[in-house]
């Protein structure tokens, strides 16, 4: 029986060799580097492990990956370690020269397996245990835990916890004993803060960033939290946050920040939904106007149903505040009529560790033009001048592919019929949502409710509210859900519930699976009918790419399967 070492999964000579290694292989001839008889490891996993590039299947204009053939041998022995690593440890790695081809041939044979894990925690550790009884021990995920669980203690305020982990391998009957134990120290508090400030940017506006103040608990969370708030600013190149436990409670921090050595950043982007169809955007942003992270933007974006240029002014101000102001021009093609907007909206927000509230006053210049029913969508000009509240709090782990966490958007928006505004009217919006963790997949669920109620004057009929599409009921087409007329184009409604119940899975790797319901209720009234409903479900696939999954869904009406159904295709999980 050996004792695994409990702070990395490589020793320093095994690293020096893979070092020396991935050197080795950017140099001399190359040949093909192929692997046969892997089961538990894919062969991505070991190209990247040997810092081998393999192209995706989208890259089809890259090489497959090639290596010096005379590496064979260390190569051979890293992928060796690196079974060893993750808990094979009678695993056999062979190399030839097949032709052209480097061929590594594996036999992992039985791995070591977890069957026992000893717990002394004053706080709940299981979940971020990586392992169940039966589980393949692996190094590398034993060694993460010890770290995670140090910044579980840290979320909570103890920032002088001591972890201890060992993990005993009884190679003979391929066996591991895990044991975690803790030992909290007391609660800890922020003494002191130092803010280093920058040429541009003044100690008052970092500190507004930030979600840790002196007396405050000590938070890992809290720094995180500070981080994200603090790269949110594209006029920040690096920022630092350096924490020290100076004596038993108390805890110093020191923030600096480097601003961005080139503040005018020009973007433009290409893409494509099944909502709008093909998108360009072109942009131009100064990320540090005047200084103190002041920006000015000016945008386009251009789609087949949708053409916006509007520019945007923001400022940090003090304890955690932002104003800024908004103005643009839009037109949008909908299902029976076109809409041109003059708009813009000043506002100031208050953001919080997870909350947000945002105050605005919202212009809006709406013309009706192409109407292919005057009586519904009726044609003209109309101005509202609305005030606009909103509160969101968002606990979710990532916007583009959340695998925890939830969320709750409001706003409420409205006017009263004067010279200034031709309505009197609100419009009220509430969305929500949970994504819980399902190990190794993920349960999501969200709900979108809209209310609208016009009591004297007209709005635009964009006001209303449209469903369908890949963000609402996928059993439809972008807008196409919910009664028409005699061109069959959708009337609106001014009320509006959906529910979405999606499980989420892996297949293969970077490819993943989901299956879905969605539920729509909708009304003529400021209250949804739900005596009647729009029932679909549907499946789809996700591929995990850097900037988010590319997803593709196809969705079908319960009740009409065979002629009630759509296509949808997009960037990023809905929600």
């Amino acid at each position: 029986m050996r004792v695994a070492n409990e702070n990395t999964p490589m020793k320093v000579k095994e690293k020096l060799l893979l070092f020396l290694l991935c050197f080795s292989l950017l140099h001399g001839a190359s040949s093909p580097l192929m692997f046969e008889g892997n089961k538990e490891i894919s062969q991505r996993e070991l190209y990247d492990m040997l810092h081998v590039a393999q192209p995706y299947f989208y890259e089809f204009w890259k090489k497959e990956p090639s290596v010096n053939p005379q590496r064979g041998t260390l190569i051979a022995q890293a992928v060796k370690n690196y079974y060893r690593s993750r808990g094979f440890f009678h695993a056999n790695v062979t190399v030839a020269q097949k032709e052209q081809t480097l061929q590594i041939t594996i036999e992992e044979n039985l791995p070591t397996r977890v069957v026992d894990i000893a717990i002394n925690s004053q706080l709940d550790i299981k979940p971020y245990i990586p392992f169940t009884l039966g589980m393949i021990f692996d190094a590398q995920k034993f060694d993460q835990s010890k770290k995670d669980i140090k910044l579980f203690y840290g979320d909570y305020g103890y920032c002088d916890a001591e972890i201890q982990t060992k993990a005993w391998i009884d190679i003979k009957t391929n066996s591991a004993y895990l044991t975690y134990e803790t030992t909290q120290n007391g609660l800890c508090y922020f003494d002191k803060i130092a803010i280093l400030p920058s040429q541009n940017i003044d100690t008052d506006i970092i500190e507004s960033f930030l979600s840790i103040e002196e007396g405050s608990l000590f938070s890992t969370k809290s720094i995180r939290q500070s981080y994200e708030n603090l790269y949110g600013n594209e006029g920040i190149a690096k920022a630092l946050i350096d924490t020290e436990v100076i004596e038993k409670g108390k805890a110093h921090a020191k923030v600096s920040v480097t601003e961005n050595e080139k503040p005018i950043r020009f973007q433009i982007g290409l893409g494509v939904s099944s909502d709008e169809g093909f998108m360009a955007l072109l942009g131009v942003k100064h990320r540090n106007l005047f200084g103190n992270l002041k920006t000015l933007a000016l945008n386009t974006r251009v789609t087949q149903i949708k053409q916006t240029i509007e520019t945007n002014f923001d400022m940090p101000l003090v304890n955690h505040q932002a104003t800024g102001v908004k103005v643009g021009y839009e037109n949008e093609l909908f299902l029976g009529f076109k809409e041109e907007r003059v708009f813009g909206s000043l506002y100031l927000k208050q953001k919080g560790v997870e909350h947000q509230f945002q105050e605005s006053l919202v212009f809006d210049n709406s013309l009706t033009y192409d109407s292919q029913d005057e009586a519904l969508y009726v044609p003209g000009s109309l101005f509202l001048a609305s005030p606009k509240l909103e509160w969101s709090y968002d606990t979710r782990d990532n916007f583009l592919n959340p695998t925890q966490g939830h969320f709750i958007r409001s706003s409420v928006m409205g006017s009263l019929e004067s010279e200034l505004s031709d309505a009197t009217y609100y419009k009220y919006n509430l969305s929500g949502g949970f994504i819980i963790p399902f190990l190794p997949s993920t349960l999501a669920f969200k709900a979108d409710f809209g209310s609208l109620h016009l009591f004297s004057g007209d709005l635009p009929p964009s006001y209303l509210f449209y469903a369908g599409g890949m963000n609402s009921n996928r059993a439809y087409g972008y807008r196409k859900l919910g009664k028409i007329n005699d061109k069959e184009d959708p009337i609106g409604f001014d009320s509006l519930l959906e529910t979405t119940v999606e499980y989420r899975f892996g297949i293969w790797e970077k490819l993943r699976g989901v299956v879905f319901q969605d539920t729509t209720f909708i009304a003529e009234t400021a209250i949804p009918d739900t005596s009647k409903g729009y029932y679909s479900a549907g499946f789809g696939l996700r591929y995990v790419t850097p900037i988010g999954p590319l997803g593709v869904d196809f969705g079908f009406d319960i009740n009409d399967p065979s002629r009630r159904y759509a296509f949808h295709f997009h960037i990023g999980e809905l929600f």
